[in-house]
């Protein structure tokens, strides 16, 4: 397969941000969860400053049109996912965070003229399917349309927007460069949010009080680990969304919570469903189907080379 290293850096990524819920378990007796995310994108805008000191010079104003924005969509995303959850339920979001594996393949294709395939269509069709069963809407109601459901709904939209526009316009881009203006722009505005959700009250007290602990080897657990999966993530799905379909991106994004879902069984924080399992095998098909079709894409384009 073309691009196995990307690939591969792609496994690495959802296999870490599945792992990132439970591990963030154990930090949420320590940080709220606006001090945490505040602590590693300020950890990783350092680490990429550091690494791109010397290329600053580089950025010109092809950085300042498409990185700029495209990271303020990206972390718009972000924000809006974590406003949201707190006003819908977990089942909502984590389907409604998922609506980038449709809203790529269209965007592509006004962007780029890039016609879905019958597969990838397919594929973008059962991933969504998936993701609502898995989640157990199908069992529970559905969807609200309650603020909560709307926010979280931008959020995957935005999300979809952000990765769509990074695979067609990040390819001449240098990535490190590009990764320390995603990081300072997560940054800045995790750095807004912090701060509003501290001032602005709900009763009489904040909506999340910014809690930080004085335990150094807590900070520095939480430092490494945000490191990773927030700097070295990122920089990895950048360089990967840059040299591959978005489209299949895309649909590989729920493996991560089909990861979280195992080891919450495998650590008995959650029970096995059926929603679980069918939701799960519809997910990995779609992935499946985006994989064959990103083969046979790769074989047309060597053969009219």
């Amino acid at each position: 397969m073309k691009n196995k290293i990307y690939y591969i850096m792609l496994a690495i990524v959802y296999i870490t941000w599945g792992l990132d819920p439970i591990i963030n378990r154990y930090f949420y007796n320590y940080f709220s969860a606006s001090a945490l995310v505040l602590l590693a994108t300020l950890a990783s805008f350092i680490l990429f400053l550091a690494l791109s000191f010397k290329k600053l010079r580089l950025i010109d104003k092809r950085y300042l049109k498409i990185a700029v924005p495209i990271c303020i969509i990206s972390s718009l995303a972000n924000i809006l996912q974590r406003i949201g959850l707190q006003y819908t339920t977990p089942a909502s979001y984590a389907f409604l965070e998922q609506l980038a594996c449709v809203v790529v393949p269209i965007l592509l294709f006004i962007l780029a003229r890039r016609k879905p395939t019958l597969l990838q269509s397919a594929a973008s069709i059962f991933c969504l399917v998936g993701c609502f069963i898995f989640s157990g809407l199908a069992t529970s109601g559905g969807i609200g349309f309650g603020i909560g459901d709307i926010l979280c709904a931008l959020a995957g939209i935005f999300g979809g927007i952000a990765l769509a526009a990074t695979g067609l316009y990040v390819k001449e881009l240098d990535i490190r460069l590009y990764t320390l203006i995603h990081m300072s722009t997560y940054f800045m505005t995790s750095l807004i949010m912090a701060i509003s959700l501290n001032l602005i009250t709900s009763n009489g007290a904040p909506i999340e009080k910014l809690t930080f602990t004085a335990k150094p080897a807590v900070i520095i657990g939480a430092l490494v680990f945000g490191l990773f999966s927030v700097g070295i993530c990122w920089l990895m799905r950048n360089k990967a969304v840059s040299k591959i379909n978005p489209a299949l991106v895309a649909i590989i994004g729920p493996s991560s919570a089909i990861i979280t879902g195992i080891v919450s069984l495998i650590l008995k924080i959650d029970k096995i469903s059926p929603h679980f399992i069918i939701g799960s095998a519809l997910i990995l098909i779609a992935m499946v189907l985006s994989a064959a079709n990103d083969i046979r894409q790769g074989k047309k384009q060597k053969n009219n080379c």
